[in-house]
């Protein structure tokens, strides 16, 4: 299952907060992941630090057995802790983080969170979630506002962790609007008024053929569906309307980003 970046940074802290060194390295070997840098004290490494190097490069299927253990045991877990916020605001920190890799609890018909982590939407299995798979792209891309894009969707993600929903959405929104007209900017002449705005910025790409029709119909409607004023659908909950656009938002820009790293290969 896809578990990212951050996902796996938010665990190694709540591991930290909230299991001592030798739980964490029973824990860690029960599902064969390295533990060379945090057992004993003689490797010099904090725990922290030690599980991160430990969690990080590890497989996907033994961090999700890992999890799934403690989402199993967290009740256990929270009772061996005082005070319990320390379990709590680490926990909820987490579980929002799997959110955005698209990971939920399963719960109960009134909402209580009741069973391990499931996928919250068809995931393909083995592929990386999309922000990490964007930060790549976008990192080998030299597109000029590249720092700006990556900016924006950390500050996207913090927002939702924050429950701050509609900044969540508008700085993935901006994220997309930025990646548009950047590229923009490099592909048609100099000066031209076509990469000042979005729209115009996506018709721009269309005249040299950098995308398609039916492509700008599709990166224009996420823009408009994520847009100030977008009313949330029957069904959703702002939370999950949030976390869907921003996902539309971000596999929008990776389109984008991988469509310009295509191009500039092509003609280096």
């Amino acid at each position: 299952m896809n578990i990212g970046h951050r996902s796996r940074l938010s665990l190694c802290q709540l591991m930290d907060a909230v299991l001592n060194r030798d739980e964490c390295v029973v824990l860690l070997q029960k599902y064969e992941i390295s533990t060379d840098n945090i057992e004993g004290f003689h490797t010099g490494y904090s725990l922290l630090s030690g599980l991160s190097t430990s969690i990080l490069p590890a497989a996907p299927s033994q961090v999700w057995g890992l999890v799934q253990e403690l989402a199993r045991t967290r009740q256990s877990i929270r009772h061996g802790i005082s005070p319990k916020h320390l379990f709590d605001e680490r926990w909820h920190d987490f579980t929002l983080s799997m959110k955005l890799d698209a990971n939920g609890l399963i719960v109960d018909d009134y909402g209580n969170e009741i069973g391990p982590f499931a996928p919250i939407e068809p995931v393909i299995e083995g592929s990386e979630p999309v922000e990490d798979d964007l930060t790549k792209e976008l990192r080998r891309s030299e597109i000029p506002a590249c720092d700006e894009i990556l900016r924006l969707i950390e500050d996207s993600a913090k927002a939702f962790l924050a429950g701050d929903n509609n900044g969540c959405l508008n700085n993935a929104r901006v994220a997309l609007e930025t990646t548009g007209k950047s590229i923009a900017q490099t592909q048609l002449p100099p000066g031209s008024p076509l990469s000042a705005k979005w729209g115009d910025a996506l018709k721009g790409l269309l005249g040299i053929n950098f995308i398609s029709q039916a492509q700008e119909i599709g990166l224009a409607g996420v823009y408009r569906f994520i847009s100030p004023g977008s009313h949330v659908p029957v069904g959703f909950t702002e939370s999950e309307f949030a976390r869907l656009g921003r996902t539309l938002a971000l596999s929008c820009t990776y389109f984008l980003v991988k469509e310009w790293n295509g191009v500039r290969n092509a003609n280096p």
